[in-house]
């Protein structure tokens, strides 16, 4: 039977619609999969060449990601926001719809490693807040973030550590974060990593190493966050 269309747009324009709402509304929610082919086929009484156009374009506008052997999930639940706005992690999981928690994993403050001594421009000997926390998504872990502060700028290990840190070092310390600067990488989950992220060892996760600056190009924060790419996609909007 040849599949119409309704109001003028293509039977799986409408399935995409319908879906997308769907994800939206929380019906789907992220980390979540999507029913099968089969099952949606059903579902909209369509054929299943018309849910793999629907859910495709999905796919090109950032909603959900297939993954063998597992199905289609949910990645946003929110269509993306451009911004020429520097956000951390957690700013812009929440912008993109994702219901995160964060678990403190270690907050204390040491003496800084030669490599993070670079990154922040501190002089030997300097101490940094150490603060390691494991970031959750629909209560499956998604991301391990190591962040390091300059002691100097006074924020306790013992401090509320559940919101964006950008927050704290801003409003509770009045600093303004005015830029930052991102190197992207991707390698296998160490030992250590895949058992906080219940991923196996190995398995390919997205790194992102990011320094934060103050005005003036003085460094305030350095994070290193190791996210499983199954659960998440590092999105950039290149004005031309």
């Amino acid at each position: 039977m040849q599949e119409k269309s309704i109001a003028g747009s293509p039977l799986y324009q409408q399935v995409r619609a319908v879906l997308r709402q769907q994800i939206e509304s929380g019906q789907y929610p992220v980390s979540t999969t999507l029913p099968t082919e089969h099952d949606l086929s059903r579902s909209f009484q369509c054929s299943r060449a018309t849910i793999r156009n629907a859910i495709r374009g999905l796919v090109s506008e950032g909603y959900v990601k297939p993954r063998s052997g597992i199905g289609t999930i949910v990645i946003r639940s929110r269509s993306e926001k451009r911004s020429d706005t520097m956000r951390g992690l957690t700013e812009e999981l929440k912008d993109r719809g994702f219901p995160t928690e964060a678990v403190v994993l270690q907050s204390k403050v040491v003496a800084a490693s030669p490599s993070v001594r670079t990154q922040l421009e501190l002089f030997e000997g300097e101490r940094v807040l150490h603060l390691i926390r494991l970031r959750t998504m629909a209560g499956r872990p998604f991301a391990l973030l190591n962040a390091f502060v300059p002691a100097t700028v006074g924020i306790s290990a013992d401090e509320d550590f559940s919101g964006p840190l950008y927050d704290l070092i801003e409003r509770s310390h009045g600093m303004r974060i005015s830029y930052g600067r991102d190197v992207i990488g991707s390698r296998g989950a160490r030992e250590d990593e895949a058992k906080l992220l219940q991923i196996e060892v190995d398995t390919p996760v997205l790194v992102i190493r990011r320094t934060a600056f103050l005005e003036y190009d003085k460094p305030i924060e350095y994070v290193e966050a190791t996210i499983r790419g199954d659960l998440y996609e590092y999105t950039v909007t290149l004005p031309r």
